[in-house]
């Protein structure tokens, strides 16, 4: 029965990696749609030994390259993104190594692209931040984002609620 349950996860991780070459087709974003819900259900309902049997199995990478795969189309599609930020930001909290692997995939320059891109739309921007809350766990992915202008990100993103800017009612 764990035999079966190991093919099952690793049959939604390997269907969820498949490169996605235009999400026009109704079938790949249903389907991708749909893995992204059974692992949000899955990983929802129960304990941590689920979220570390996923980042044994490859969740964290197959997660990270369905990331890279839909933001690269030339509209990426934010009802595929926004679960998958959401399931990166729960899984990444468990996986230790999820900057480098993040780093090795391109998901990091990925997400500030992302960030960079949606500084008016906030729900789009707070997934990404999650997403790189989560990839900033370690001090070397900290200064590689330092690097690559997570901070100048950072002070725009605050800059319209300072008191400044703000007004009393």
């Amino acid at each position: 029965m764990a035999e079966q349950e190991a093919s099952g996860l690793q049959l939604l991780l390997h269907t969820l990696q498949l490169p996605v070459f235009s999400l026009q087709s109704s079938c790949d974003r249903e389907s991708t749609l749909t893995i992204l819900k059974v692992l949000g259900d899955l990983l929802s309902v129960g304990t941590d030994r689920r979220i570390h049997y996923m980042i044994s199995k490859g969740g964290s990478e197959a997660l990270l390259q369905t990331l890279v795969n839909t933001a690269r189309t030339a509209s990426p599609d934010y009802d595929i993104l926004l679960p998958l930020f959401r399931l990166l930001a729960r899984v990444g909290l468990r996986d230790k190594k999820i900057g480098q692997k993040a780093l090795e995939l391109e998901a990091l320059d990925v997400t500030l692209i992302l960030a960079r891109k949606n500084l008016s739309h906030s729900q789009n921007l707070l997934h990404c931040l999650w997403a790189l809350r989560v990839f900033a766990s370690s001090v070397s992915m900290g200064a590689m984002l330092g690097i690559n202008g997570a901070m100048e990100l950072l002070f725009k993103v605050i800059t319209p609620y300072t008191q400044k800017h703000t007004r009393t009612i």
